[in-house]
């Protein structure tokens, strides 16, 4: 009985570790796209969507800041109809911005709900999405558009992310920063080198992350993303928003690309407390659900070079006798190696190159 159980580790360790290999080639030799001399998409074609739930607050109001240094066409605000009064009054404080930014609600907190609110109200060629917490460098705009005005097959770009250290930090908040600041970097490297590897990527982190805005606006969107199900149907899935996207992406035969360079760098916030446990906690949740999801999707694909269907059979029989879910179990690496087990949302990029877009291209790209 060990022995085939040996040959499985065995398979897994020298999987795990020439994957490794593979991704710090790819990742010491992947290139962004550079902003272009004369971009045909400006910071006027951007409206940023910025989902919230307090509505105002110190963080809030360094986010809103740091995205209108960049000068979007205009910035939707999205918080619950409990807090209307509180993001108003805010909103009353900064009143070189009002003319840039509307208001808008819903009745209890669900950030997809929240999101599906603002999108029919964007009249721009690009949506971006930020989260409550983040800051943004004054040169992120061009660098976000940049890949759709290289090739109109992208539909979205995210951009890399590092942590916002805290002012004067105890000892304890060094380190919970300092496994929160892991984190984030080596997220960078895995979706840096599995992008230049084949356009794949785990996830588009909602953090910051750009859209066309037809893909957004269309109805099968909107019906798929506010009534998602998981576990065969029994329970409506309210969180996962930006995995359910990047899935979106790749079934729909779009391409997907990251922004990794100094000038597409967001500031964001983590959990410096005991409360860290919590967010990875959260994070491996959503990993097997999206996993999971997406191993599904990726098995129906029938158009696959002759070396993707041999992967994918190989794929079928390990679900087929579950030694998948024991592989997983095995070689799952934690909170601090989360991104490494959504090989199956890479697996799933596999057919993208095969699809052509099946939505009417946007008049403005």
């Amino acid at each position: 009985m060990a022995f085939p159980f040996m040959r499985a580790f065995i398979a897994l360790f020298i999987y795990r570790y020439f994957r490794l290999v593979v991704n710090l080639f790819s990742f010491w030799t992947f290139k962004p796209i550079p902003p272009p001399e004369n971009p045909k998409l400006t910071a006027q074609d951007v409206t940023v969507i910025l989902p919230t739930l307090e509505g105002c607050g110190d963080e809030l109001v360094e986010t809103i800041r740091t995205i209108l240094d960049n000068h979007p066409y205009e910035l939707l605000l999205v918080t619950i109809e409990a807090n209307r009064k509180k993001a108003e009054n805010m909103l009353s404080q900064m009143p070189a911005s009002k003319s840039r930014i509307r208001l808008f609600t819903v009745t209890h907190p669900n950030k997809r709900r929240q999101m599906t609110r603002a999108i029919p109200e964007v009249r721009t060629a690009i949506t971006v999405f930020a989260d409550d917490d983040v800051s943004w460098p004054r040169t992120v705009l061009p660098w976000i558009l940049a890949p759709f005005e290289k090739d109109e097959r992208y539909g979205g770009v995210v951009t890399c992310q590092r942590l916002r250290r805290a002012v004067s930090p105890t000892f304890s908040q060094r380190i919970w920063g300092f496994l929160g600041a892991l984190y984030l970097e080596r997220r960078n490297f895995d979706c840096a080198a599995t992008t230049h590897v084949d356009g794949g990527l785990p996830c588009m982190s909602g953090r910051t992350v750009a859209y066309k805005t037809h893909i957004l606006q269309d109805e099968g969107f909107t019906y798929a993303f506010t009534n998602e199900e998981w576990w065969f149907g029994k329970y409506q899935l309210n969180a996962d928003d930006d995995n359910f996207i990047t899935r979106w992406m790749v079934s729909h035969g779009w391409e997907t690309f990251m922004q990794y360079h100094p000038e597409a760098e967001v500031l964001t916030t983590l959990e410096d407390n005991p409360k860290f446990l919590k967010q990875c906690a959260r994070w491996s949740r959503s990993n097997w659900r999206s996993n999971l999801t997406s191993f599904n999707a990726c098995l129906s694909v029938r158009n696959q070079d002759p070396h993707e269907k041999g992967l994918l059979h190989w794929l079928r029989n390990l679900k087929r006798t579950g030694v998948l879910l024991a592989s997983q179990r095995i070689g799952i690496d934690s909170w601090v190696d989360m991104d490494d087990t959504s090989v199956f949302g890479k697996v799933h990029n596999l057919h993208k190159k095969h699809q052509a877009p099946r939505l009417k291209p946007h008049a403005n790209i």
